[in-house]
C-alpha cells in the first residue's frame, strides 16, 4: 500500500471514531438534561406522578399530573437582566396562581444576584421565590425585589407576570 492509502485509512478510522464518540457523548448529555429537567419539575409540583409535554404558540410547556388529574402548568420564562437572559421554571394552575418557581440560570456578581437563590436560616427555600407561591401572576405589584440586585429581581417578577398572565389567557 502506498502512504497515500494508509494516510486515507487513518484520517478515515479517525473521523469514523470522532462520528461515534461524539454520538455517545450527545445522548449521555441528553440523557442527564432529560433527568435534571425531570428534577426540577418534580420540585415545582412534588406531588405529580406525570409530566406532559404540549405546545402553545411554539413554545414547550408541561402539565404536572396526579393520576390523570391536572394540577397546572410549568413554563420556562426569560427574563432579560442586566446584561443577559435568566431562565426561571415557573408552575401555576389554570387561574394563575402560582405554586413555585425556580431560578435555572442566572449570572449574577456573587453576593448580589446571588440573594435571589439564598435561602434564610431555618428556611426550605430562598425567600425572593417564595414570595411568588400562592399569589396570581396578575397582582405580583407588592414582590419584593433584592436590593443589590434590583434590576434583575425585578425583571424576573415582570417577565413571570407577563408570561403567566398571557399562558393562561391563551388556554382558554
Amino acid at each position: 500500500m502506498t502512504s497515500r492509502v494508509i494516510t486515507f485509512i487513518i484520517i478515515f478510522c479517525t473521523i469514523l471514531i470522532l462520528i461515534l464518540g461524539n454520538k455517545s457523548i450527545n445522548q449521555e448529555i441528553y440523557a442527564q438534561v432529560v433527568l435534571d429537567e425531570t428534577v426540577y419539575l418534580q420540585e415545582i409540583f412534588p406531588e405529580a406522578t406525570k409530566f406532559d409535554k404540549g405546545m402553545l404558540d411554539n413554545k414547550e410547556y408541561y402539565i404536572a399530573k396526579k393520576d390523570d388529574k391536572e394540577l397546572g402548568y410549568i413554563i420556562s420564562v426569560e427574563a432579560e437582566v442586566y446584561d443577559h437572559i435568566a431562565k426561571v421554571l415557573v408552575g401555576f394552575d389554570s387561574k394563575a396562581e402560582i405554586k413555585a418557581m425556580k431560578i435555572l440560570s442566572k449570572e449574577e456578581t456573587a453576593g448580589l444576584g446571588a440573594k435571589m437563590v439564598e435561602t434564610l436560616p431555618g428556611e426550605s427555600k430562598p425567600w425572593f421565590l417564595k414570595q411568588f407561591e400562592g399569589k396570581n401572576a396578575s397582582d405580583l405589584e407588592d414582590a419584593q425585589a433584592v436590593t443589590g440586585a434590583t434590576v434583575s429581581s425585578r425583571a424576573i417578577i415582570d417577565g413571570v407576570k407577563k408570561e403567566v398572565v398571557d399562558f393562561v389567557s391563551k388556554l382558554k
